[in-house]
């Protein structure tokens, strides 16, 4: 499942009219997104990785601050939870104005998941429609996809186990042009690398959570190019 088939799942997102629609509308996109990620990570070598399409959604675990539902999710009984993907959407405008919260409500999540997971390596998908990438004006030289991402990427970036627990192995944001009644083929625009501000195609976001993973995890790496090592 692409992130292309993912965005169609909510339908036209300029019917909604009601703030309960669009929020609907935004829960779909999340779910249909953690979805993908899953899909794609199980496909690399992630095996096992929840949710499954058409399956039960988000996994509890027990957390540092107590218990916490994660999108994505990839873990056995021996360690726990190995792998996590909180996916985080704004789908309506005023784009920046919940974009504080939800930076807060991140960082919690990085907290509440390293406490009891200290290697685990725990990551943020983002997604923003592409009106958020050209809200700019006399009042805002930078568009808030542009703040955002910058925003990001002071919680991102968590290399060894002992960083600190509020920041993210990797935060990665992905703008998008949502369906609508004309025009109901989405397209993506860009996914950019919040450590790095960097732009990369939707491969290479994959490659980039294996690369990560395996870092962290050099006796036991995920992937065909490893299999030597095994």
């Amino acid at each position: 499942m692409t992130f292309t088939e993912a965005l169609e799942r909510p339908g036209a997102w300029d019917l909604p009219q009601t703030q309960p629609a669009k929020k609907a509308w935004s829960e779909i996109l999340s779910r249909a997104l953690a979805d993908a990620i899953a899909d794609r990570l199980r496909t690399i070598g992630f095996h096992g990785t929840k949710p499954l399409i058409g399956g039960a959604g988000e996994r509890a675990f027990q957390g540092g601050l107590g218990p916490k539902k994660v999108d994505v999710s990839y873990a056995d009984e021996q360690h726990g939870l190995l792998f996590a993907v909180s996916v985080k959407t704004i789908s309506y405008p005023p784009y920046g104005k919940n974009l504080k919260n939800r930076f807060g409500d991140l960082m919690t999540e990085a907290i509440t998941l390293h406490m009891r997971f200290p290697y685990a390596v725990v990551c943020a998908f983002f997604a923003f429609p592409d009106h958020a990438d050209a809200d700019t004006g006399q009042l805002r030289r930078v568009s808030t996809f542009s703040r955002a991402c910058k925003l990001f990427s002071l919680a991102s970036g968590r290399r060894e186990y002992t960083d600190p627990p509020e920041k993210f192995e990797n935060v990665s944001a992905i703008c998008y042009t949502p369906p609508t009644a004309a025009r109901p083929r989405p397209a993506i625009t860009r996914i950019v690398n919040c450590s790095t501000m960097e732009q990369m195609s939707e491969d290479g976001y994959f490659e980039l959570l294996r690369a990560v993973y395996n870092d962290r995890n050099p006796h036991a790496p995920i992937g065909e190019e490893f299999r030597d090592l095994e």
